[in-house]
């Protein structure tokens, strides 16, 4: 017992108190950010018509879009600003439009044509946000404590998956969508408030003299140049280009092929998320790894079974054990090797890194999204899930084939 309150009195969210301010805000907005996409998925299969599934789809393509046109740009605006500032400003910002598209519902005037420009906008300020926080957890915590930090903030998504999926069906049934939409403005009041009391400089210690382009090709010539990293990060996109249509697969199934509530689409969504809470939580207690490529080939494998597993299951049961085992190995993957990128890219290049990286894992999205939604029209549900999870097995050997970081 002495050694587990040891433990957890060490770990970097019992040991700095503005990365725990900042992992609690982030926690809440993520939590409404997932009440927004179940409320969004369903009102989409609901009011789009016979072509749903395709909607669905298109909708999930524009939300990821800003990040591909302006993530590197942002990245960079990161680096040259005061993260502090950054992280306020996107609150402010997806609040004040989340707040628009709910008054638009409330007043029986949201059209799909305004869902997707709303969409587009919110999306927008996403990776500002989360450059800035990836640029500033060394600040908020040590070097020594860095891998247990990047599990930690890696597990945010996961963790309010668990509660966002957990209680979405209740607060639909409950509230409506636009009570959802509601919600969600209120979680990014909520984080700018915990961003609010961060008392960590987090301006950058150098503003230098380039100018804004200058720094910008700066940080694609660093990533450019580490063949590695480069390497790394275009497996991330071919990997997120197989799994991604996941998050349109997922209600789907629940909709179509088992003819199914959204209590169900939540209760599917959380057995995922809570997989993938429950190994960042469990590496966030562990202070270092050994082999970070044979972490991330493990991880790989083990999604591309438990996702192909899906084609077979027909059973909830069943189903929910897929998704949990999927969600467990997506959420190791991420952890191990955002660890290594934390430690290996200079602190005034995260911000642009970090940006490039987002930006490749999301530039696929768009185009697998549209492209699943084609093929569960044109074929079925089933057969999307077959092609995504063959490939998903294939792409993990390559995995041990790319050069290795120096000291991985």
């Amino acid at each position: 017992m002495r050694e587990v309150m040891t433990e957890i009195l060490a770990h970097p969210l019992a040991l700095f108190a503005d990365f725990r301010r900042l992992f609690t805000g982030r926690v809440i907005s993520a939590v409404g950010d997932k009440f927004f996409s179940i409320s969004i998925a369903w009102w989409v299969l609901s009011r789009a018509g016979e072509n749903s599934r395709f909607h669905l789809g298109l909708v999930m393509a524009v939300g990821v879009v800003p990040v591909v046109l302006f993530g590197p740009l942002l990245g960079t605006l990161s680096d040259r600003s005061d993260k502090r500032r950054v992280m306020l400003a996107a609150d402010l910002a997806r609040a004040a439009l989340v707040l628009i598209l709910a008054a638009l519902l409330l007043a029986g005037r949201l059209s799909l044509g305004w869902l997707y420009a709303l969409c587009f906008l919110i999306a927008g300020f996403g990776p500002l946000f989360e450059s800035a926080v990836a640029a500033s957890l060394l600040r908020l915590t040590s070097e020594e404590k860095m891998p247990q930090a990047v599990a930690a903030d890696s597990s945010v998504q996961q963790l309010s998956g668990v509660a966002g999926s957990a209680l979405g069906s209740v607060l639909v049934a409950a509230v409506g969508v636009a009570g959802a939409f509601l919600f969600n403005a209120a979680s990014y009041l909520a984080s700018f408030a915990a961003v609010r009391g961060i008392k960590t400089p987090l301006a950058p210690d150098d503003k230098g003299e380039n100018s804004f382009m200058a720094e910008f090709r700066e940080g694609l010539a660093y990533i450019w140049g580490n063949k590695p990293v480069l390497y790394l990060i275009l497996a991330f996109a071919a990997f997120n280009f197989f799994v991604g249509p996941i998050l349109i697969l997922i209600p789907m199934i629940v909709k179509f092929t088992l003819k199914e509530s959204v209590t169900w689409l939540a209760v599917f969504e959380t057995f995922f998320a809570l997989g993938s809470a429950a190994l960042a939580v469990g590496l966030s207690f562990k202070r270092s790894y050994g082999n970070i490529y044979g972490w991330f080939f493990g991880s790989l494998l083990a999604v591309g079974l438990s996702f192909g597993g899906l084609y077979f299951a027909g059973g909830k049961a069943g189903i929910c054990a897929l998704l949990f085992a999927a969600g467990a190995a997506l959420g190791a993957g991420n952890a191990v090797a955002l660890t290594l990128f934390q430690s290996t890219v200079p602190d005034a290049m995260k911000g642009r890194f970090f940006s490039v990286l987002t930006t490749l894992a999301y530039a696929v999205l768009p185009l697998t999204f549209m492209l699943n939604g084609f093929l569960t029209e044109e074929f079925s549900v089933g057969f999307s899930i077959a092609v995504n999870a063959s490939a998903v097995l294939a792409l993990s050997f390559l995995i041990l084939l790319i050069p290795r970081v120096r000291g991985s």
